[in-house]
């Protein structure tokens, strides 16, 4: 089987940006055992004089979904929980809706993987296969990185849609 890690794809430069989202939702509480410690729905300000791409994913400081995206994560991971966050810039009338999945972290990064040094970022992404199961879109257990990946069917189902801001990588296996 072959697996594809989705993230925002660094060439959509008009991309919105969340200042200091982490300030609100701290990245820790996102999993399943600590996901009742953020609100339902968490309010982002936009500022700035420019008028952002409201792409369907976003990875920088948290994993958040479109609407449309998260529908396809429904087909593949019906009982997928939610938090919806809300980015708005009222002066300039610019509102979108984007959903933050809760998964549960998979532990399954490789002993191959190449590592930053600080450990921060993985440079090299290799996963045990072993321990993926028949998981369509699940993320991988990282401490610092939102790591999300997609099963070939799991990413061809995106890639049949007209979602916009999406990279795909194709992701080795042990």
């Amino acid at each position: 089987m072959e697996y594809f890690r989705i993230k925002q794809d660094p060439e959509c430069l008009e991309a919105v940006v969340i200042p200091d989202a982490i300030k609100q939702i701290d990245r820790r509480y996102v999993t399943p055992e600590e996901a009742d410690r953020i609100e339902d729905v968490t309010v982002f300000r936009l500022d700035g004089t420019d008028y952002p791409e409201f792409i369907d994913i976003l990875d920088r400081q948290l994993f958040l979904v479109s609407s449309q995206l998260k529908e396809v994560f429904g087909l593949y991971v019906p009982k997928l929980k939610y938090k919806i966050v809300i980015v708005a810039n009222s002066e300039k009338g610019l509102v979108n809706t984007y959903h933050l999945p809760i998964f549960a972290p998979v532990d399954c990064l490789s002993e191959q993987s190449v590592m930053t040094p600080d450990k921060k970022n993985v440079r090299k992404l290799v996963l045990k296969q072993s321990l993926l199961g028949r998981k369509a879109i699940f993320k991988v257990q990282h401490d610092f990185e939102n790591i999300i990946i997609a099963r070939l069917d799991a990413a061809e189902s995106m890639l049949r849609r007209n979602l916009r801001g999406i990279k795909m990588v194709r992701v080795e296996l042990d």
